[in-house]
């Protein structure tokens, strides 16, 4: 059914748990509050749960699986009927995202229309290329960069092969999830199907890591979880699924022709604007050959100058350290500082945790104190771009060694060779259901709209 008006999650909801087909409270009274990254006003009450409400979760997602959600042509209808709610509500969803995050409206609405244009085509696959696995309870534990592409992203395929299934929202980025889940509920989605349990990782996120009754466990999350996440599943024995903090990555080789820095640089300077940790939009790396460097930094410089100041702020205090943390290891490292880098002292920068958009340039990635800077720095938050020179392609494989780019997406730009299906290493190394990549806020891989070549398509 289509919803004659589409109405977004009240208080009531937001204060509650989605369990079985109904907005429940926790088992414990707890509540956490969400407060508005720009300016530190509280924006909602969320509750705090605990394993009961995850195990109330799980137990009611494995109900549903052999209920009217194991009819392909009952849940093909209802996924479709939710994008096109979710397009119908995108100027509501985008401020609704503006408000939990920080990111600007434009911003944050041109990244939920890019997420709802992978979705389709992600739904399209399922519908013309059903996976012949068996169906089972999928749990995610979500980042908080941009809820609304983390929930669509990284749930969306698993409802669409057939899963049903149980998610923790960032604590700093609930709302979106929240208003999805919503959206479904309103539209008759079966009981059990989609379970959403707030709480903190130590908690909710820590019941979902442990839990046996998955059939897959995605994380989205920072290095201390995914580590955890790693350690459990050799006891679970669930398959764990990753997009670790900052795996994205792109890379300018020497045929990038002059016309195309402009392009390069716009695609660069959209992604940064877009941050966040773990998501498939936001851009930390950028790996330039030397003959193109001078060229390539100048035409990215002159981009992120532009709104050097308009990038989102991060959720708290102690993440936005972390960023400046990984800013010094990187300076340690031999890095220059090429744009931002400090907080201006006056009282717009004192409410919220804004970080200006940063370029470090780390210089030349056959140096040994280049690579162990970036396989010792922190992991990438905020708007801190990465800029690293190479000559040979060990170089790159040497770049993008460490584990949070094993599983991530990057773009390409000046490589023109397309029968040279062994060029990247990291290629090989690619998991899960979004193995394509993205240049920038376009999809490239999915919807076919930009020209540039993917990684994924020169190792398929």
């Amino acid at each position: 059914m289509l919803l004659e008006t589409i109405e977004l999650p009240t208080d009531e909801h937001y204060a509650r748990n989605l369990i079985d087909g109904r907005w429940v409270f926790p088992a414990a009274p707890y509540e956490y509050e969400i407060r508005n990254p720009s300016d530190s006003t509280i924006t909602a009450v969320v509750p705090l749960s605990s394993r009961f409400d995850v195990d109330r979760a799980i137990s009611a997602a494995r109900d549903a699986l052999s209920g009217p959600w194991s009819d392909l042509h009952t849940r093909d209808q209802l996924l479709a009927l939710l994008l096109h709610q979710l397009a119908e509500a995108a100027p509501e969803l985008a401020r609704l995202q503006s408000t939990e995050t920080g990111l600007g409206y434009d911003d944050s609405l041109a990244a939920i229309e890019s997420t709802l244009r992978i979705a389709r085509a992600i739904l399209t696959r399922e519908v013309l290329h059903p996976r012949p696995a068996p169906a089972g309870i999928s749990g995610h534990v979500l980042s908080w960069g941009a809820p609304f592409t983390e929930m669509l992203l990284n749930v969306f395929p698993a409802l669409a092969a057939g899963n049903t299934v149980v998610i923790k929202p960032s604590l700093r980025g609930p709302l979106s999830p929240v208003a999805v889940a919503f959206i479904a509920d309103q539209l008759g989605f079966p009981a059990g199907v989609l379970n959403i349990v707030q709480g903190t990782g130590v908690d909710v996120g820590a019941a979902l890591i442990s839990s046996t009754a998955l059939q897959t466990l995605h994380v989205r999350a920072n290095e201390s979880t995914l580590s955890r996440a790693s350690r459990a599943g050799r006891r679970t024995h669930v398959p764990l699924r990753t997009l670790s903090g900052g795996g994205n990555a792109a890379i300018a080789y020497p045929g990038l022709a002059e016309d195309q820095f402009a392009t390069m640089a716009s695609d660069v300077a959209d992604a940064v604007r877009v941050h966040n940790a773990g998501g498939p939009f936001g851009l930390h790396t950028v790996a330039v050959h030397r003959d193109v460097a001078k060229n390539a930094i100048s035409a990215i410089l002159g981009q992120l100058t532009l709104f050097k100041n308009r990038a989102a702020p991060l959720p708290s205090e102690p993440i936005r350290r972390r960023a400046f943390d990984r800013i010094d290891e990187l300076d340690a490292g031999g890095a220059r500082v090429l744009l931002g880098g400090t907080i201006p002292d006056d009282i717009r920068h004192r409410m919220g945790w804004r970080l200006p958009t940063t370029v470090v340039d780390l210089g030349d990635a056959t140096s040994k104190a280049a690579a162990n800077a970036l396989a010792h720095s922190r992991e990438p938050l905020g708007p801190v771009l990465t800029i690293v020179q190479w000559d040979t392609l060990a170089d790159l494989d040497r770049v993008f060694d460490a584990r949070h780019h094993r599983d991530g997406y990057a773009s390409i730009w000046g490589d023109d060779s397309a029968d040279d299906r062994t060029r990247f290493g990291v290629a090989a190394r690619e998991q899960g259901p979004q193995s394509a990549m993205y240049s920038g806020l376009v999809p490239a891989a999915w919807t076919g709209e930009s020209a540039h070549r993917t990684i994924g398509e020169m190792a398929s």
